[in-house]
């Protein structure tokens, strides 16, 4: 396997070197005749890395959980009550006569690295440690963009090559440390890109393929693909384009309104690249047929027809993922055929003076799909080393007949699986609901009402009783010493109706009124499928309303210094959230019965108040700026986002060009996630709530 990745990367390497500068040249240099067109060619090799100002790190990954080092009792609820009264050493695993008696069982030596688990109640600390890092983000970049012209006719290409090393200031989660606890991480279908080896940083793999994208290959380390590559004609007012390329409708930082014919690859830096490059970076291209034509002197049209390419998330235990590590996320892209499936859509835009009119239409894949509980497929019994593992597994042994195999063949069919660095503990599990805007109570009701095999173990229904869901959610992860869960993300087709208007302000030249771009753009889409706060079968569907509106202007105060762009910006969507995730699951508290507090930023209480949500829909404001300096030398930038239920990202910068093809770029991000003083579960910036830092990007560009 070594000898066949080495072979690989060296094939990989001879193709770059191919495409440098120096074998561009001798095929003719830019601006020359080449296979009888006139060629030319720019790109960039560049170098970024975000540096950690923050003492914590992302939430979502093993390093950061909460609950790490913090001893937490817990109170094992007995069976027979459903769960709302305590399981105590001289009772039997089912009713007063019981038929397991857990004073009779010998449980086997405890398993190395878990402590505490040798009787049915306990006070448990999490034995992954909390280390914080210095590095969040380290690229190696080199793009390249050779264009072929024969008069009407144009081949236009983009190549992109990334490499992100390990280790050099990052803390990563090594599976490999862990594999002696429970027999390891299996994790079903996908256990060549989570929780094996180390994290995979630029892979995108799904289930069922490892590269599903006919225009890239990625690993752990790296990422090589086409962002563009087309055949383009242009005749008159027409240019058609074949080939995979993006679209890119729509003009507000930050917000998706009209920009709806492509996801995102969110693997290189989430949404934390420079704010005013807007989403150039990471709009996710597709295989596919575009036709842009003027149709009348003041209105044209714009058509496409793309493969659906899904939007990609950042992988479990990377510095910029948001699914906790506690979950593996299965991807039904390729075994669910979505592959095959094709997004189109069509705009008209109209010019009239001051004013201008637009209206789209989109049939598309949600490239953010939707999200519910999935059975495991792991086969893997409890472990024998605690009592109440050891009765569970004899009762699937003689009541359910799994003929020595334990609950192991149940637990298949349930959404969870026994490993290691799972969660522990009731706190950890409302905790990590309300961080992802879930509803902890109706999630676990789903789990178990939902899969017959979670009730064959006797889990019950908790139906809003906290000492139910203590009791229960206490029983199952001390007798597992810890769970995963399943989960699973499918693809829907859904309507996406955009209408938009524009003007352009006249006032005395060169005041602060004058020229300023106004637009307003609104999309209604009818039955969007989305994540159920629950994780339901059924998922959620909802209609969902979005409007934003932009003004900008470029204004100069000085005769020394070029124009100043400004922007401000405003989005209001009635049913989600920026990411997609319904505003129901918000405002969540944490549980707590002992006086834990993983979260000083939540509320807590041992009565919480469960996804109370926000009734108002969501509401997000941007300012940005851009300053360039005389000569082009220096430029100063600041955007900043701005969710009303707290929430704020804010990002200054600075660009050197200390030479025409050097750029030293620079920029800080500051994050907070309850600005207000508010519960922090309100806002969507929550999500990225451990990512204060500072990035600095050296490019070289020819």
């Amino acid at each position: 396997m070594r000898l066949k990745k080495a072979k690989q990367l060296g094939i990989l390497a001879i193709g770059l070197s191919a495409l440098t500068p120096q074998f561009v040249q001798a095929a003719g240099g830019a601006g020359s005749k080449f296979l009888g067109g006139d060629f030319s060619y720019n790109g960039f090799v560049r170098w970024d890395v975000a540096f950690s100002t923050d003492d914590r790190v992302q939430q979502a990954n093993q390093f950061g959980d909460l609950a790490n080092g913090v001893p937490i009792r817990r109170v094992v609820g007995n069976p027979a009550l459903n769960y709302a009264q305590p399981l105590l050493p001289t009772d039997a695993l089912i009713g007063p006569a019981g038929i397991i008696p857990l004073g009779s069982l010998a449980v086997l030596p405890p398993t190395e690295g878990v402590t505490n688990l040798q009787g049915t109640n306990d006070t448990f600390t999490r034995y992954v440690p909390k280390k914080n890092q210095l590095v969040n983000y380290n690229l190696l970049r080199f793009e390249i963009t050779p264009t072929l012209a024969w008069g009407d006719w144009s081949l236009i290409t983009r190549l992109r090559a990334a490499y992100h090393p390990d280790h050099l200031g990052m803390e990563e989660f090594a599976a490999g440390d862990y594999a002696n606890i429970n027999g390891g991480f299996d994790g079903g279908t996908t256990p060549d890109r989570q929780f094996q080896g180390r994290p995979d940083k630029l892979g995108f793999a799904v289930d069922g393929k490892k590269n599903p994208l006919f225009f890239e290959r990625s690993g752990r380390n790296y990422q090589v693909d086409l962002p563009a590559f087309f055949l383009q004609w242009n005749s008159g007012n027409t240019t058609v384009r074949v080939g995979n390329q993006t679209v890119a409708w729509g003009q507000l930082l930050f917000f998706r309104i009209m920009d709806t014919a492509n996801g995102l690859d969110l693997r290189r830096h989430l949404i934390l690249n420079r704010a005013v490059e807007e989403y150039a970076d990471a709009r996710e291209s597709a295989p596919g047929i575009r036709i842009t034509t003027q149709i009348t002197d003041q209105i044209s049209g714009d058509f496409f027809a793309q493969q659906f390419i899904p939007t990609i998330i950042n992988n479990v235990n990377t510095s910029y993922n948001v699914v906790p590590s506690q979950f593996y996320l299965h991807d039904r892209y390729w075994q669910d055929g979505a592959y095959k499936k094709a997004n189109f859509g069509i705009r008209f835009k109209g010019e009239f003076g001051n004013y201008n009119l637009q209206a789209m239409y989109t049939r598309r894949y949600n490239p953010l799909g939707a999200i519910r509980w999935t059975q495991s497929g792991v086969n893997k019994s409890l472990p024998n080393s605690n009592i109440l593992g050891l009765a569970f597994n004899q009762y699937c042994n003689l009541v359910l007949g799994t003929g020595g195999d334990g609950c192991g063949p149940i637990l298949a069919g349930t959404p969870f699986e026994v490993a290691p660095a799972g969660v522990f503990t009731a706190e950890e599990w409302f905790n990590y609901a309300g961080y992802i805007k879930l509803d902890a109570m109706e999630g676990l009701d789903r789990a178990i009402d939902e899969f017959e095999s979670s009730q064959m173990l006797l889990a019950r229904t908790v139906n809003g009783d906290f000492a139910a869901a203590e009791g229960e959610l206490s029983a199952f992860f001390v007798a597992a010493e810890g769970l995963h869960g399943h989960i699973e993300r499918k693809y829907f087709q859904e309507n996406v109706f955009g209408l938009g208007g524009g003007y352009v302000t006249e006032a005395e030249p060169g005041s602060i009124f004058d020229q300023i771009i106004m637009n307003l753009e609104a999309t209604y889409t009818p039955k969007r499928v989305f994540t159920a706060i629950d994780l339901r079968q059924g998922f959620d569907k909802r209609s969902e309303i979005q409007v934003g509106f932009v003004a900008e202007k470029y204004q100069r105060f000085s005769t020394e210094f070029p124009a100043t762009y400004m922007v401000f910006q405003y989005l209001w969507q009635k049913e989600s959230d920026l990411v997609g995730l319904l505003l129901d699951g918000y405002g969540s508290e944490n549980y707590s019965s002992n006086g834990v507090v993983l979260d000083p930023t939540i509320p807590t209480s041992n009565n919480p108040k469960i996804t109370p949500g926000v009734k108002a829909g969501a509401n997000y404001a941007v300012f940005a700026m851009l300053q360039p300096f005389p000569n082009y030398i220096w430029e100063l930038s600041a955007a900043t986002l701005v969710d009303v239920q707290g929430g704020v990202l804010f990002q200054p910068g600075v660009v050197w060009k200390p030479r025409g093809n050097i750029t030293l770029n620079m920029f800080y991000n500051f994050v907070h996630d309850n600005a207000w003083g508010n519960n922090a579960n309100k806002n969507i910036v929550r999500l990225i709530g451990q990512t204060n830092e500072l990035t600095l990007r050296l490019g070289y560009q020819f």
